[in-house]
């Protein structure tokens, strides 16, 4: 996601703050309308946060700093913010069949599986190539960007790379960039409001 020209969309959103002693909240909207409209909701006394919008739900939990002050705890560092959601109903991730194929070329040529996968004693050295990739397409037969390799490519890939399911069902998972968005539409609210209280 390129968070730059993802800036476009918020450069109207007016960012606004209400405090209610236990419940804190920042809105970032333009002005009459709905379009990149967020909401940031947090239960101080539960150190809950409540996201909410037009970009989508989400709730995270905390122990101590799940709360307005300490929430630059978190807006730098994605992955441990990640950690502490409790739900969301966008996708964090998706798999790429595109990215899953160069992995699993990698995985083939760092474990030195080639002869494995085409043994010169059944193939000659001109179509070992051809057999590496027929392999690779069986194993992603049945990707989809949901789930990523799916029973029948594991299957086939478990005849060559030991352990394949534990150490590389992952392979082509990529961060759908929802909690950059949230993440970035939050600092330009706080940096705005910064700037309203310095005035």
């Amino acid at each position: 996601m390129d968070l730059e020209k993802q800036k476009e969309h918020f450069k109207d959103n007016i960012a606004t703050f209400s405090d209610y002693g236990n419940i804190k909240i920042v809105d970032f909207q333009k002005p009459s309308s709905s379009e990149y409209r967020i909401r940031f909701l947090f239960e101080e006394d539960h150190h809950r946060l409540h996201i909410s919008g037009d970009l989508g739900s989400l709730i995270a939990f905390n122990y101590d700093n799940m709360c307005y002050e300490e929430f630059g705890d978190f807006v730098n560092d994605t992955g441990y913010f990640r950690e502490k959601i409790e739900c969301c109903d966008r996708d964090l991730y998706f798999y790429d069949v595109d990215l899953a194929r160069k992995q699993l070329q990698q995985v083939i040529i760092d474990r030195d599986l080639v002869d494995d996968i085409a043994p010169l004693k059944y193939y000659s050295p001109d179509d070992v190539d051809d057999a590496v990739t027929n392999f690779i397409d069986d194993v992603l037969e049945d990707f989809d960007c949901e789930n990523g390799i799916g029973s029948k490519g594991y299957a086939e890939a478990s005849e060559h790379i030991p352990d394949f399911f534990e150490d590389f069902k992952d392979l082509g998972k990529t961060e759908t960039g929802i909690l950059d968005l949230y993440m970035l539409a939050y600092k330009m609210a706080i940096e705005q409001l910064k700037g309203k209280n310095k005035k």
